[in-house]
C-alpha cells in the first residue's frame, strides 16, 4: 500500500476503558433486573454469608444469608408490572419576580383498567426535589399534589420531569417511569417604574419627523390623488369634494429613538453578588420603561446580545445572566459601538470597581450625537450625578433611587 493510500485510511475505533465497560454493563443489568446499589449490596452480603455458613457449618451465617436473599426477593416483587398513569404539571405563572410566591400542582390519574397499588412520585424543582406518595387509585380516580417553586433568587427554575418510582420502602429495588417533560419558570429581577414621557425620561419617544414620506403616521405633510391600495381611512373628503377626485393625506415618517443598554458582566467590576443583582435590576427597569414607550431596544453584555423582542423575553434573558471572567468598560464600549452604532441613547452600567471617571471616558467611543448615561452601581452609597452637555454619569446605591437618578439625567 502506498503512502498516499495509508494517509486516507480510517483510524481504528478506540475501545473504551475496561472500567467504563463494566460500569455500563452494571447499569444495564441493574435497569433490567430493577435492583439498586443497596439491593446489590444486600444480595452480595446474603450470598457470601450463605456460602460461608454452609461451608463452615455456621448457622448464624446461614440465617443472615437466607434473610438477606429473601428481603431482596420481596423487594423485587414491588417492581412487577408497569403503571398506566396520566400525569400533568401546572404552574401558577411561568414568569415571576424575585420574592413573589409561586406554586404548582401535579395531577395524577389512573387511566388503566386495574387499580394502581401505590408508588412514589418524584418531581425535580430546581435544585430541590419534591416527593409525593401516590396512594392506591381505582380506575379513573385521580389525585393532586401541590408544590412550591423557590423564588428567593433570580434565575431559571426547571420543574420536572415527573416520574413515578415503583419500589420497596427500603429502596433496595425500584423502577422509574418518566411521565412529563420539563417546564421552565423564570424568576425575573426586581424592577421599579421610571418616569415616563411626561417627565422626560426619553425626550423623543414620540419620534421626530424625517424627510421620508409614508402613507400612515402622525405628522401630516400634504394631499395627493388616491391610487389603488391606499387606505380609505386617510381620504380627505372636503378636498375630494373640491377637486372632484379622491384625495388622501400624506405623512412624514416619524423615527423612534434607539435605546442601547450595555451591562458590564465582568466579575472584577463588582464587589459582590448583591451589587451585580442591583445592576441587573437597574437594566431591567430601564428596559421595561423602553418597552412601554415602544422604542427599539438593544441590550448588550460583555459577551452577548440579549433577545429583546418583547418585555417578557427581555426579562427572561436578564433572569439567567451571570458574572463572567471577561469584562471591563473598554471592551464593553467597543462592542456596543460596533453592534449598535446608531443608538440615540446609550446606558452603560458597571459596578463600583469602575470609577465615575472611567464611565465618563467610556463615552468617547460613542457617536457625538448619542446621549450617553453612565451608571455606576455602588450598593449602599449615596446618589451622585455629574452632567456635562449630553453626557451624564450617575452613581446609584439602591434600586429605589433609580427614578430620581433618571429624572436628573434626563432633565
Amino acid at each position: 500500500m502506498t503512502t498516499a493510500a495509508r494517509r486516507w485510511e480510517v483510524p481504528e475505533a478506540v475501545d473504551p476503558p475496561s472500567g467504563a465497560r463494566l460500569r455500563a454493563l452494571y447499569e444495564r443489568v441493574s435497569k433490567a433486573v430493577g435492583l439498586r446499589d443497596a439491593g446489590w449490596v444486600c444480595l452480595v452480603v446474603g450470598v457470601v454469608a450463605l456460602g460461608l455458613g454452609l461451608g463452615l457449618g455456621w448457622r448464624e451465617f446461614v440465617v443472615v444469608g437466607v434473610v438477606a436473599v429473601v428481603i431482596v426477593g420481596i423487594a423485587l416483587l414491588f417492581t412487577i408490572g408497569k403503571p398506566n398513569l396520566g400525569v400533568g404539571i401546572r404552574v401558577s405563572d411561568r414568569s415571576v419576580v424575585v420574592g413573589e410566591r409561586a406554586s404548582g400542582d401535579v395531577v395524577v390519574s389512573n387511566v388503566a383498567t386495574r387499580r394502581h397499588l401505590g408508588s412514589r412520585l418524584d418531581l425535580p424543582v430546581g435544585r430541590d426535589q419534591a416527593s409525593f406518595w401516590l396512594p392506591m387509585l381505582l380506575p379513573g380516580a385521580h389525585e393532586s399534589f401541590s408544590f412550591r417553586i423557590p423564588t428567593n433568587r433570580r434565575g431559571r427554575v426547571v420543574v420536572g420531569p415527573a416520574q413515578s418510582v415503583q419500589g420497596d420502602p427500603f429502596s433496595l429495588a425500584g423502577r422509574e417511569t418518566q411521565w412529563t417533560e420539563e417546564l421552565e419558570v423564570f424568576v425575573h429581577p426586581r424592577t421599579v417604574r421610571l418616569p415616563g414621557r411626561q417627565t422626560g425620561f426619553v425626550h423623543d419617544l414620540e419620534g421626530h419627523a424625517s424627510p421620508n414620506i409614508t402613507p400612515s403616521d402622525m405628522n401630516f405633510h400634504a394631499l395627493r390623488p388616491y391610487v389603488a391600495g391606499d387606505d380609505r381611512r386617510h381620504v380627505h373628503w372636503r378636498s375630494t369634494a373640491r377637486a372632484g377626485q379622491l384625495m388622501v393625506r400624506q405623512f412624514e415618517e416619524s423615527r423612534m429613538s434607539r435605546v442601547l443598554i450595555a451591562l458590564d458582566t465582568g466579575r472584577n467590576s463588582y464587589i459582590d453578588d448583591e451589587e451585580f443583582e442591583l445592576a441587573v435590576s437597574i437594566v431591567g427597569s430601564i428596559a421595561m420603561q423602553t418597552h412601554l414607550g415602544e422604542s427599539p431596544l438593544t441590550v448588550l453584555t460583555s459577551n452577548q446580545r440579549l433577545v429583546t423582542v418583547s418585555a417578557t423575553s427581555t426579562m427572561d434573558e436578564l433572569a439567567v445572566l451571570e458574572l463572567t471572567a471577561r469584562g471591563g468598560l473598554a471592551d464593553l464600549s467597543n462592542s456596543a459601538t460596533q453592534r449598535e452604532p446608531g443608538a440615540s441613547i446609550a446606558f452603560v452600567v458597571s459596578g463600583s470597581s469602575s470609577s465615575m471617571t472611567d464611565l465618563r471616558l467610556a463615552n468617547a467611543r460613542f457617536d457625538v450625537d448619542t446621549r450617553y448615561i453612565g451608571i455606576r452601581v455602588a450598593a449602599g452609597e449615596e446618589l451622585r450625578s455629574r452632567k456635562v452637555g449630553s453626557i451624564t454619569v450617575t452613581q446609584v446605591g439602591s434600586l429605589d433611587e433609580l427614578p430620581r437618578a433618571m429624572r436628573r439625567a434626563m432633565e
